[in-house]
Parts: structure tokens; C-alpha cells; sequence
């Protein structure tokens, strides 16, 4: 995987040619897709100005002064109300942007470590542990574990799938995380996650009939990956660096093909379900942004 800063479609450099490894989030999963982005051309004129002159989600005139659904305005005259969790913006990016790596990294050795302990030692109890604690199934939310549908999010078993997610958030999460800020970003990222793996339980128990554990932060990524479809939907993806696809388009693509895995079954060894829904999450966000629901 590559990149090259040659684009500054949110003022700052963008990671203007990426090969992204697929998105993985398992049952157990291995996808085998190889994404390649770069901007497309020509841009829209909100895309082409200085930072400090962009209004992103703006839906007035120009002339009248595009209005930015980013932030609310500021209310004269009234008490600004305090924002939840706010304290989050006073993180920097940096720190959250590898704080997450971090955070994946040390739950990988943790696996390591559990899975060496039984393959050498026959010694089964740190890797139930880690089953228990960190994949989210029905099982593990009646006996209590409500914490699994957060720390899943952070979950990878084997060194190719922390290895896919991975490079695909370096590369994705940077002009996010630039755009929304530290308090905004989390949100998306893990209210992306705890919505697929909510919507992954439901699917696998109430429609498929059976209780598969799944965990990996695909669908937290996803939905990092939706929103920025949504913010800049001409940016080019070239599908195995070779094929020129908008992102709206991949993403398009990503949800249907995903659906219809969930649907028929097709790759049981994925969490499609989870991957449609950090999808939505994302486009969900955009449009609650957009709008100025939250």
C-alpha cells in the first residue's frame, strides 16, 4: 500500500493515491479487495478553495453566504448550551488518530499471546478470555458482557486482518479526522461500530437463527469510509489501482454486494451484516450533520 499528498481537497494534503487492502470483519473474514484513490477531476469549486474559505454540507447561494453544517451557528443573545462530551476536542488528532492504531495493536498481541498460550502450553483459559470479552455474540451480551460491543471494535485475531483494517484507517481516517475534529471523529468511528455489532447480533439471531461471535473494526472504519463518499462523492477510487471508480460508486457497490452476501449467505465467514450496517452509520451521520440533527 502507497500514498501520495498531492491533493488538497480539505486543506490539508490528501491522500491522494491509496491502495487500500479490504475491510475485514469477521466471523472469521478475509475479503480480497485492493482500492486505489485518487481525486477526481474537476472537482467542485467548494472542493478547490483554501480551507479557511470552505463551507462544507452548505445549501444557500454563494451570494448569500454558503452556511456551514459542520458547526451551528452562533446564537446571540442566549447561553451556548455546554457540548456533550466536550472535553474529547480538547484531545489532539494525532492522539486519536494513534490512539486507535494503539488501541487495535495492543488487543492483537493480547490474542497473540492467548493463542501461543494454547497451542503451546494446551492451556485453554486466556483465550476463552479473550472470547469472551472481546468477540460480540448474543452469548456474551445475556451473560452480562455489554462491553463486547464496544471493545469487538478493536478485535483482530490474526495478523493479515488487523493488517487490512489497519492500513485502510491509516490512510482513510486522516481527512476525516481533519474535517470533524477529535470529539466528532469518535463519535462516528465508534457509534459506527457499536451500531453494527448491535445490527450483527440482531441479524444473526432473529433472522439467520444462529449466534455467531464476530469482532474486527472493519465496520467502524466503514462507516468512516461512507461519510467521506458523502462529503466528496467524485473522489476517484481505481479499483486494483487500475479501474477509475467514483467513490459513491464504490461505496454503492461495497452496500450491494454486502446485502446480498447477508441475505443469502454467501460468505458466512464475514460479518456482511455488520459491514452494511457501519455503511449506514455513516451516511446516517453525514445526513444528521447535514441537516443539524446533532
Amino acid at each position: 500500500m502507497s500514498a501520495s499528498l498531492i491533493h488538497h481537497a480539505f486543506g490539508r494534503p490528501i491522500f491522494s493515491i491509496l491502495r487500500i487492502q479490504p475491510l475485514s470483519r469477521r466471523h472469521i473474514s478475509k475479503s480480497k479487495i485492493s482500492v486505489r484513490i485518487t481525486p477526481s477531476l474537476p472537482l467542485s469549486p467548494i472542493l478547490r478553495r483554501p480551507w479557511s474559505h470552505q463551507r462544507f454540507f452548505s445549501s444557500t447561494p454563494l451570494s448569500q453566504g454558503p452556511r456551514s453544517y459542520l458547526s451551528r451557528p452562533p446564537q446571540s443573545n442566549r447561553p451556548r448550551k455546554p457540548q456533550f462530551l466536550a472535553f474529547l476536542d480538547a484531545i489532539p488528532q494525532n492522539q486519536v488518530f494513534y490512539g486507535i492504531l494503539a488501541i487495535n495493536g495492543l488487543v492483537f498481541a493480547m490474542w497473540y499471546m492467548s493463542t501461543e498460550r494454547l497451542k503451546q502450553e494446551r492451556n485453554p483459559t486466556s483465550y476463552k478470555w479473550m472470547k469472551d470479552n472481546f468477540t460480540v455474540s448474543w452469548r456474551n451480551i445475556s451473560e452480562g458482557r455489554l462491553w463486547t460491543i464496544a471493545t469487538s471494535c478493536f478485535s483482530h485475531e490474526s495478523i493479515s486482518h488487523i493488517l487490512f483494517n489497519g492500513f485502510t484507517f491509516f490512510f482513510m481516517a486522516r481527512p476525516v479526522l481533519s474535517m470533524i475534529g477529535s470529539r466528532q471523529f469518535i463519535f462516528l468511528y465508534m457509534g459506527g461500530g457499536l451500531a453494527a455489532n448491535i445490527a450483527s447480533v440482531a441479524w444473526a439471531n432473529l433472522v439467520k437463527g444462529r449466534d455467531n461471535g464476530s469482532y474486527g473494526a472493519s465496520a467502524a472504519i466503514y462507516s468512516v469510509v461512507s461519510f467521506l463518499a458523502c462529503v466528496a462523492p467524485k473522489m476517484t477510487f481505481q479499483l486494483y489501482g487500475i479501474i477509475p471508480v467514483p467513490a459513491w460508486l464504490v461505496v454503492a457497490g461495497i452496500f450491494t454486494y454486502d446485502t446480498y452476501s447477508a441475505i443469502n449467505d454467501k460468505r458466512r465467514t464475514t460479518d456482511t451484516a455488520g459491514h452494511v450496517a457501519g455503511l449506514l452509520a455513516g451516511m446516517g451521520y453525514f445526513l444528521g450533520r447535514r441537516f443539524r440533527i446533532f
